[in-house]
């Protein structure tokens, strides 16, 4: 396994067209999208304090450095819609040695409660399946978060009964690997 998921690691094995939107590796023209979702305080309620500016374009430019890397540690993903920046989507962590991958989402304001969030999340769900083979994927969420828990629920994760911010999908190996 751990030689196929350091193999499977490349950030364009990430690049995924759904009904409505492309996944695709996050690239430099969207440092905007990047400013706009880490540096607003309503955006960041459940996930920490935003960044100052200055410290959110650091944060950006390290998160491209970190796409470049074959295995990519960590992997920051565009959400685009009809050729608008929607949000991102990521891989936090994977590892080859616990078989597990972490993934998390933001979206812009506009985009909220159209379904988008299902949309992406199922479709990064599939595709870490796929290259990932045998994959644990993992959620962690501030419980209070009614909207994302009701997202991880939906796109199959289950409770994880000794840790309340912790969510699971156990592997799915009707999907072959890619």
């Amino acid at each position: 396994m751990n030689t196929d998921w350091h193999k499977a690691a490349v950030a364009e094995n990430f690049e995924i067209t759904t009904a409505r939107l492309l996944i695709r590796p996050l690239a430099e023209q969207d440092l905007q999208l990047y400013l706009d979702l880490y540096t607003n305080a309503e955006t960041m309620v459940f996930v920490g304090e935003p960044l100052p500016p200055e410290q959110a374009t650091h944060s950006f430019e390290v998160a491209l450095r970190l796409n470049a890397k074959t295995p990519f540690k960590r992997l920051f993903l565009t959400i685009v819609e009809q050729g608008r920046c929607a949000g991102l989507c990521a891989i936090n962590q994977w590892s080859s040695e616990t078989g597990i991958a972490e993934v998390g989402i933001m979206l812009l304001r506009p985009w909220h409660g159209q379904g988008y969030a299902t949309e992406a999340l199922g479709a990064l769900i599939q595709r870490v399946q796929q290259q990932f083979y045998g994959a644990v994927i993992k959620g962690d969420l501030d419980p209070n978060n009614q909207a994302a828990v009701q997202l991880v629920l939906k796109t199959g994760f289950q409770p994880d009964v000794h840790h309340a911010r912790t969510y699971w999908v156990k592997p799915n190996y009707a999907i072959a690997p890619l």
